[in-house]
């Protein structure tokens, strides 16, 4: 077993891989140091990145109306409190919502109609009880709904159809047992699932009607090898894949469901050896499927894989052939079939993004803006 795997918010689940890394790079101009970890974009083509200052863990936004040009990441409405803004998502009418946690570790959103002005940070129906919120989605009816766990590391989810005015979040089917869960998407249905993985690392699945009614977290076909979700997505067709790594080796991990609760057995990417941490997914209006993630330390270069159909993928390649370590956590794709994937540079701290038209070729991550 090897050191832990940092999966955004700035927090470790110990007894995983260890993708630290350092470089030296010349700084940018006006840096600023933003773990960058979750990205979405409206229908406008407005990329809006989130994350916090890794120095005082203030919560902290980046926008970009093409995926290159990036304002200079700042403080969500000038706030200087602890919170770590770990995912972003936006409705059909441009509303963006970000989830995190505070420095208590209570549950926290911010709301914005057009990616810049944000509301401050608040705590989800002013709960006070520990909650660590790692993703978001919302459905195509508005309804959001966010995952994350509890700090026995019980699953959790809150929902909201405003993205204002949250429930408390509470245990999905009143779980108590440790289910880490990373990643939600939600179908055209109004179908929602989420992905984790167990105290013991096999990958896991949830899934809801409506975002407040779950199943137990359970796994993926009944497979106990070892393996970690990191990320979910679902295409036009309603095919939900996810990717992940395996939690000894680090070997990209995929698995596919074409309704959110029957699972194939999590598999290897084009059967690759190859360390590769596969953070984040998702796929473009054609049906086609990327994923981004970094190798291993001292190495963790900026890797990215595609797949036609979510099954039959390339094996993770470098990304330019790029050899500065770099943590890519989140990516998005515009209607135009622009994928940007965002992160951090770990020996800087500095937002870094990549972006590609084709899933395929790609630009060295550079710093963002």
């Amino acid at each position: 077993m090897v050191a832990p795997l940092k999966i955004g918010g700035g927090i470790s689940v110990g007894g995983g891989i260890s993708i630290g890394a350092s470089g030296v790079v010349p700084p940018p101009p006006s840096p600023v140091a933003m773990d960058a970890f979750g990205v979405t974009v409206n229908s406008s083509g407005l990329f809006v990145a989130v994350g916090y200052d890794d120095v005082t863990n203030f919560p902290l936004y980046s926008t970009s109306a093409g995926g290159s040009t990036w304002t200079t990441p700042a403080l969500m409405n000038g706030s200087s409190s602890v919170a770590n803004m770990n995912a972003v998502t936006v409705n059909s009418s441009g509303l963006f919502v970000a989830v995190g946690e505070n420095q208590f570790a209570y549950p926290v959103y911010a709301t914005s109609s057009d990616g810049s002005t944000w509301t401050t940070p608040a705590q989800m129906n002013g709960s006070t009880s520990f909650a660590i919120m790692t993703a978001v989605t919302v459905s195509s009816s508005g309804l959001f709904v966010a995952i994350g766990r509890s700090n026995l590391g019980y699953p959790l989810y809150a929902t909201s159809s405003d993205g204002s005015t949250w429930t408390t979040p509470a245990t999905m089917n009143g779980s108590t047992s440790i289910a880490y869960m990373s990643s939600i998407a939600v179908n055209s249905s109004g179908q929602f699932v989420a992905v984790g993985y167990t105290s013991t690392y096999q990958s896991l699945y949830a899934t809801s009607s409506n975002g407040s009614t779950w199943t137990t977290p359970a796994l993926m076909n009944g497979s106990t090898a070892d393996s970690i979700m990191q990320s979910v997505t679902v295409n036009s067709s309603g095919l939900f894949v996810s990717v992940g790594c395996d939690n000894t080796t680090g070997y990209p991990y995929y698995a596919t469901s074409s309704d959110g609760s029957t699972w194939t057995t999590p598999a290897l990417m084009n059967g690759s050896t190859t360390f590769a941490v596969m953070q984040a997914v998702t796929v473009n209006s054609s049906g086609l499927f990327v994923s981004v993630g970094q190798r291993q330390d001292p190495n963790s270069y900026p890797v990215y894989a595609t797949s036609a159909n979510g099954s039959t993928w390339t094996t993770p390649a470098t990304m330019n052939g790029s050899t500065t370590p770099v943590y890519l956590f989140g990516i998005a794709v515009n209607s135009s079939g622009l994928f940007v994937a965002v992160g951090y540079d770990p020996a800087t701290l500095y937002p870094v993004y990549a972006k590609s038209s084709n899933g395929s070729n790609w630009n060295t991550p550079i710093y963002s803006p």
